[in-house]
């Protein structure tokens, strides 16, 4: 973690639609949606964090095709803004035309997650220089493990038991260089070593987030009781215990992100960088050079 004396800078990771770009002006307006999907309540706690005065960034892809759909749907609706500069937007011709997550096939899914997770590994994470990443669901999954060998705090929230998986080889085929830490990621067997695992046992995304992930956050355990299992050969046991195991190692629970307590989240946030990440103003967001960790 960078020793910089300067605001800690928390970078907030999702494939989901969180904020929308408003081209007629230098802000990002928020999407409205369904109160029973997390994306609304992930930008009050972003909006929240970032009016205390927190250095918080966020990165998503960028879905023009929704983002124009959305964009006619809430232009007369109040929403949550956040400036540009703030969001990180990813590019790749597999988001741009691209429908919701929700109604996708799953391999358009492992598709687009991939090259997600391969511009924020290899692009936005050493332009934004973080001090603490937040990741969201299966979909960024990898992202922890390359943050645990950059030796960066990764805090990852599950909202879903949903969950993907794909083969080394196929993620690094897709330009995503997990050589570098494929021993930080969660496969259906134990990996004997890179070479084997890397064409024979695929990785699942959801489970890779919260074993590479120091803190795992989870937003309502009503998912727990369900009777899938999501079992995994690798540990013979199911998610829940897989969680409950992370949890109990000292990781906090959200029960409900639809109450977010944004207190909480900051007492966590605290911890993980043992700094207060509130006690600054504006002028504090300053530029800072790039840390030893992600310059070599």
């Amino acid at each position: 973690m960078s020793n910089s004396p300067a605001q800690p800078r928390i970078l907030f990771v999702s494939a989901d639609v969180i904020f929308i770009p408003n081209r007629s002006e230098h802000m990002t307006r928020c999407m409205v949606i369904n109160s029973e999907e997390c994306a609304d309540d992930l930008a009050g706690l972003i909006v929240g964090l970032y009016d205390l005065g927190v250095d918080v960034h966020v990165v998503q892809p960028d879905y023009r095709q929704i983002f124009a759909a959305t964009s006619r749907e809430i232009q007369d609706k109040k929403a949550k803004m956040m400036p540009a500069g703030q969001i990180h937007l990813t590019e790749d011709r597999v988001f741009f035309y691209s429908n919701c997550t929700d109604s996708n096939y799953k391999w358009e899914n492992i598709k687009i997650s991939i090259a997600f997770q391969r511009e924020v590994i290899h692009q936005i994470i050493p332009t934004v220089q973080p001090d603490l990443i937040h990741c969201h669901d299966w979909m960024t999954g990898l992202i922890p493990a390359a943050a645990k060998k950059l030796e960066i705090p990764c805090l990852f929230t599950v909202h879903k038991p949903d969950t993907a998986k794909s083969l080394l080889a196929s993620v690094e085929d897709m330009g995503i260089d997990a050589a570098a830490f494929w021993q930080y990621l969660f496969y259906d067997r134990y990996p004997a070593n890179y070479e084997e695992t890397r064409e024979t046992n695929p990785v699942n995304f959801l489970l890779s987030g919260i074993f590479a992930a120091p803190v795992v956050t989870v937003g309502g355990f009503a998912f727990l009781m369900k009777k899938e299992q999501h079992r995994n050969p690798f540990t013979e046991l199911p998610m829940s215990e897989i969680l409950a195991d992370k949890l109990n190692t000292g990781g906090p629970s959200i029960h409900n992100t639809q109450s977010f307590n944004l207190h909480h989240y900051i007492n966590t946030y605290e911890r993980m960088l043992r700094q207060p990440v509130i006690n600054v103003n504006m002028k504090n967001r300053k530029s800072r050079s790039m840390p030893a960790r992600l310059a070599a």
